[in-house]
């Protein structure tokens, strides 16, 4: 008796080890099935035509990662009957190439113009696909410098760190003869729909570039709107940035297409940019004025309404020590 009894715990320890090792297998399994199909979704870009002749791609509002692969950020085309202008390329040539191959599912026109906002991997770092495509490229010079200076090595920590692509982007394909660079403005018209592109100057970064869709009254914002997280500012002016938003939208607009987040159709929703941009700026300005230091500025108390944002914390880690410095050289030295 007492012999069967040990071959039946023996046989049932041998059933409950197989079955964990099994359940085991089968998870890692799932897990890297959908993680790797997560990744080949990149390639699956889902386009909304929001209004008549703008297609947006929305990015998520969350932090770039091996999944997501940097395509976190909006990017938009708009339509004309003769041609297409590109807002903004993604983080990487593959995804710029899936991307033009989207949009042409839509439209057999030319995509003749792409405008890059700023340099930031997930707007700029699909360029190499609109240079083969022989697409003409608006840019700001300083952004440009900025972009080829910086990227190869915030490049490398993306693959390092996140496990972005190798070959995502290659910088030695990328020259200042493939860029137009523009200081003011200029309308370009892809028949029968006019739409400018402005330079706004310094503000989220050393020179932002924004487009009007005359249209539709539609301003493509870039990275100088977001809307549901808390915007990044690391590279930024702040007072100027809100300056921006306060003074600069002079076009009569029914939509705001903002950087990050969904389209905008009233003045209440560009506050929560403004918001967190006030408390930024306030809290740089208490820091200096109260000797604090930057651990300190993380227990300030966040207000009531920039509460709701997403990505406070990362989005407040990530920016104040850089801007901590530039506020002190403003206003001390």
């Amino acid at each position: 008796m007492v012999f069967f009894i040990i071959l039946k715990i023996k046989y049932l320890s041998f059933f409950m080890i197989a079955f964990v090792f099994k359940f085991y297998i089968v998870t890692f399994f799932f897990t890297f099935i959908v993680i790797n199909y997560s990744i080949a979704e990149n390639s699956d870009i889902l386009l909304n035509e929001i209004l008549p002749g703008v297609l947006v791609y929305n990015g998520q509002n969350e932090e770039q990662n091996q999944t997501n692969q940097g395509a976190i950020a909006n990017k938009v085309a708009i339509i004309g009957s003769e041609a297409i202008l590109v807002y903004d390329t993604g983080p990487s040539k593959k995804f710029a190439e899936n991307f033009i191959k989207q949009v042409q599912k839509y439209s057999e026109n030319p995509i003749k113009y792409l405008v890059v906002s700023h340099r930031h991997f997930d707007h700029a770092y699909g360029i190499e696909a609109y240079i083969q495509n022989k697409t003409i490229i608006y840019m700001d010079k300083t952004e440009y410098f900025y972009f080829k200076k910086e990227g190869p090595l915030i490049n490398k920590l993306l693959i390092k760190n996140f496990g972005f692509n190798e070959n995502n982007i290659d910088f030695s394909n990328i020259s200042e003869k493939n860029i137009n660079f523009i200081n003011d403005k200029l309308e370009v018209n892809l028949g029968n729909r006019k739409v400018l592109i402005e330079n706004i100057g310094i503000a989220h970064t050393k020179g932002d570039l924004i487009v009007y869709d005359f249209n539709t009254k539609t301003y493509i914002m870039g990275d100088l709107l977001f809307q549901g997280r808390a915007a990044a500012f690391s590279d930024s002016d702040i007072p100027l940035w809100i300056n921006v938003l306060k003074n600069k939208l002079v076009l009569p607009w029914n939509f705001l297409i903002p950087g990050h987040g969904i389209a905008i159709k009233n003045d209440s929703a560009l506050e929560d940019t403004k918001n967190w941009l006030y408390f930024i700026d306030k809290s740089l300005k208490r820091a200096i004025s109260q000797g604090d230091m930057i651990s300190e500025i993380f227990q300030y108390p966040i207000p009531k309404e920039v509460e709701h944002l997403k990505m406070k914390s990362l989005t407040l880690r990530q920016g104040i020590k850089k801007q901590l410095n530039l506020y002190k050289k403003k206003y001390i030295e």
